[in-house]
Order: structure tokens, then C-alpha cells, then sequence
């Protein structure tokens, strides 16, 4: 008996995981080294109008994570992949002019 294994690097198999509620609570405590209490996934954004050539992939969620005095804090995070390096520099840019 073979058993297929869907890779997440893919992503359609990437944004079918983490619609599932525990995956993407489990995925993002660990990123975040805080317990995540919900998650909400939020619209997806593609930068590429025309949709011929992507370059990268975003997934927005919104979660509420339980802080170590016991508050709840609702954060907004923005997860993001490409296969280009000049829009991992053009993202950093923007970063830093913030």
C-alpha cells in the first residue's frame, strides 16, 4: 500500500492545511512562541493583477494569542512566500522605512 504525502511547499496544499483551524493554531504558536486561542483566515492577496506570472503567495490571518500575565491580545499576521529574491528585498524595504 503506497501513502501519498501532500507537500506543503505547494501552495494549494500550504493554504488547505492552514484553513484548518488546529493546523494553523498549532503552525502559528509554534512561530510565535505564544498560545494561540483563535485564528481566522483572512482574504487572500495576489500583487499580480493580471494573474499570468505570480510571484508571491500571501495568507492574512488573525489571531488571538493569550500573553504570559494572562491577557488577550487580537493580532494581525501576514504570512508570505516567493520564488523571487527581488521581492523578498523589495518587502524588507518597505519594512524598514516603517
Amino acid at each position: 500500500m503506497m501513502i501519498y504525502v501532500a507537500n506543503p511547499l505547494y501552495d494549494a496544499v500550504f493554504k488547505y492545511m492552514m484553513e484548518d483551524e488546529r493546523i494553523a493554531k498549532t503552525l502559528l504558536s509554534a512561530l510565535l512562541q505564544k498560545t494561540v486561542i483563535a485564528v481566522e483566515m483572512r482574504r487572500h492577496e495576489y500583487p499580480n493583477i493580471s494573474r499570468d506570472a505570480i510571484s508571491m503567495f500571501r495568507v492574512d490571518f488573525a489571531a488571538t494569542i493569550l500573553e504570559d500575565d494572562g491577557s488577550k491580545n487580537l493580532i494581525l499576521i501576514e504570512l508570505q512566500k516567493t520564488w523571487l529574491e527581488t521581492e523578498t528585498l523589495r518587502f524588507r524595504q518597505y519594512l524598514a522605512v516603517q
